[in-house]
């Protein structure tokens, strides 16, 4: 299933130690396998990288059997894996980073990461705005063809991966845990969504918790990966500045959405625009589009044929958002009809619904 020096880097990566050492100990030597068969033989070179102690625990465990435990393991968890030894690890990766994670555990589609791609990544405390910015980059830029990237996390994440799914685009979810740890808990129906559909991907071994140092490493794997990143909406402090920081480092295309002068959650969007000439201020999915030589594509949307009630209520929400109270008032629709009607429509992405049981149309 794997080659020897396949084999070699799952070992190497089962040891905690950092990216940029495991790389430093696979310079050492021609190969992965020759890591393996050679380490005992290079101590002192060995040690020059890794402290005794680290080193005698990975002397104890040159050891198939270790090894093929460790290939078990992901087997029984339904996980594949890359490494930097294999003919079709991602070179957006070892051409993007200095320490390019040595190995890639997945789930669902490798392919993905060949794409045209953008990275989206905005708040996890979204504002009304925020979320609808998101959604609507994120529906645009699937239905012309973008593989969208993202990190699972609350928020703009969220938004990003499951309006990408819903328009029956992919994407790809780069997390900063184990592949087998679901962070957030409440995104467990989503990150089997993508993996059936899209492709979750991880540098960390299975059983990684999401401490918060993980995230920044997560981040310049997100970064990497996308062919232009799009900011929706960021603090001035935050962990999509760093990405957006990242992603100009590497020199690749930055976009960001203007926000509210009065929104604090609009400060690192606004920043990121008066600050960079090489920041692209972007309020249509052309603004994209049009820097990779895309032409737009007609995004009809198919014809939904409204029942009586359910027309009653579009044309009440036409003059704007009403509380449902005012709905039953001008349509005299009994609460239990009402409530079908209105998940009916929601469902249809007709409508949807605000904070305190407050209906509006969805915004084109």
């Amino acid at each position: 299933m794997y080659n020897n020096d396949e084999r070699a880097c799952i070992w190497l990566d089962s040891f905690n130690i950092s990216t940029k050492k495991k790389i430093s100990l696979l310079n050492l030597f021609n190969s992965a396998e020759e890591l393996l068969s050679e380490f005992k033989n290079c101590r002192d070179d060995i040690l020059e990288i890794i402290d005794i102690q680290i080193y005698n625990q990975m002397a104890i465990l040159i050891d198939d059997n270790y090894i093929d435990k460790l290939i078990n393991s992901l087997m029984i968890k339904n996980v594949k894996v890359l490494t930097i030894a294999s003919e079709i690890y991602p070179h957006k990766l070892s051409d993007n980073l200095v320490d390019p994670p040595i190995v890639l555990y997945y789930k669902g589609n490798i392919e993905l990461l060949d794409t045209l791609s953008i990275a989206i990544v905005g708040a996890r405390r979204l504002t009304r705005y925020g979320k609808d910015v998101t959604e609507k980059f994120s529906r645009e830029l699937s239905l012309n063809g973008f593989c969208i990237i993202s990190g699972l996390a609350r928020g703009a994440d969220t938004v990003a991966h499951t309006e990408c799914l819903l328009n029956e685009g992919k994407t790809v979810a780069v997390l900063g845990c184990g592949i087998d740890v679901v962070y957030p808990k409440e995104n467990k129906d989503l990150y089997n969504e993508i993996a059936k559909n899209g492709l979750i991907i991880s540098e960390f071994p299975l059983g990684t918790e999401p401490y918060s140092y993980n995230f920044p490493q997560r981040n310049r794997i997100i970064s990497a990966l996308a062919d232009g990143v799009l900011v929706t909406e960021a603090g001035e402090k935050s962990g999509t500045i760093i990405t957006a920081n990242l992603a100009l480092d590497m020199g690749k295309e930055l976009y960001a959405v203007p926000g509210s002068i009065f929104s604090e959650q609009s400060i690192g969007t606004n920043n990121l625009i008066k600050s960079y000439d090489n920041v692209f201020m972007v309020t249509n999915v052309n603004d994209i589009l049009k820097q990779f030589n895309i032409k737009e594509r007609d995004m009809v949307k198919d014809a939904i044929q409204l029942d009586f009630l359910q027309q009653c209520v579009v044309d009440e929400l036409s003059k704007g958002r009403l509380h449902i109270e005012e709905i039953i008032t001008k349509t005299n629709m009994e609460i239990g009809s009402l409530f079908a009607v209105l998940q009916g429509l929601i469902s249809a992405r007709i409508i949807r619904q605000l904070p305190g049981n407050f209906y509006e149309l969805q915004p084109n």
